[in-house]
Parts: structure tokens; C-alpha cells; sequence
């Protein structure tokens, strides 16, 4: 099903703080959970987004320049392997808020989490996705 997304991401790092948001047409597919695709503009290159609502943890995966697999478990902290033209790094990723709610015709998502890298603080972070069913 085609639905119409909103992205909001906040991340804070070294006392600066960066937001950017992002709307594009996306699908929805319902399968055992839902999954969430879009595709959003990286420095002017396109990246393939997933997002899937399972209640055991949302997996966020990126695909194009820059490669990502996220799992976000709320209290948890998680291994997740990210991939740039300079290489491949593994982060962790400490979930401290997770919030989903499915409505009838679309969903919101909030996630508040921090990063490490071999446990230097990267800083802190928020993704909100919301999408509805789009009218096209």
C-alpha cells in the first residue's frame, strides 16, 4: 500500500545540535509485522530505507552510499554493523525511549538512542517516522 512519510531526525553531538525532516511517497507492507520503505536523498545519492515494527525490537535498514543495520530494543543496548566509503564499523546502539503506535490509516514511530563506537559517545539521537495512507 502507497503511504505519504514524514521523517524527523535529531542528533546531538558535541554540543551541536542537527535536525533534518524529510517527506516522500513510501509503501507499507503488512506481512507477520509491518515494514515501512522510503527512500531519502543523502548529499544528492538516493538511500533505500526499511523499517520494520516488530515488537521484539525495530530494525532500521539503510542501503546505498551508506549501509546500515540497526535493531533498537528499548533499554537494550545492541551491536549494529554501519558501512561508509571508508569502511565498516560496528556501533552500539542504547535504545532509551521506544515508542509505536499502529492507527487505521498509518503509524508513528519514536526512537530516542544513543551511539558508541568502542565506548566513545557519538552522541545522541531521535528518528520519528509517521506515515499515513497516501491518496494517490
Amino acid at each position: 500500500m502507497k503511504v505519504w512519510v514524514t521523517t524527523e531526525q535529531k542528533l546531538k553531538q558535541n554540543n551541536e545540535v542537527m535536525k533534518y525532516h524529510n517527506e516522500v511517497e513510501g509503501t507499507l507492507t503488512k506481512r507477520r509485522v509491518p515494514y515501512v520503505s522510503y527512500t531519502e536523498m543523502l548529499d544528492g545519492e538516493p538511500i533505500d530505507v526499511r523499517v520494520k515494527m516488530d515488537p521484539a525490537g525495530i530494525r532500521i535498514s539503510r542501503r546505498g552510499a551508506v549501509k546500515m543495520d540497526f535493531l533498537f530494543v528499548y533499554g537494550e543496548t545492541t551491536q549494529n554493523v554501519y558501512t561508509t566509503p571508508a569502511g565498516r564499523t560496528v556501533m552500539d546502539v542504547t535504545t532509551t525511549r521506544l515508542d509505536y503506535k499502529a492507527l487505521s490509516t498509518g503509524g508513528r514511530l519514536i526512537i530516542h538512542y544513543k551511539l558508541s563506537e568502542r565506548g566513545e559517545d557519538l552522541g545522541q539521537f531521535k528518528y520519528q517516522l509517521d506515515y499515513k495512507e497516501s491518496a494517490i
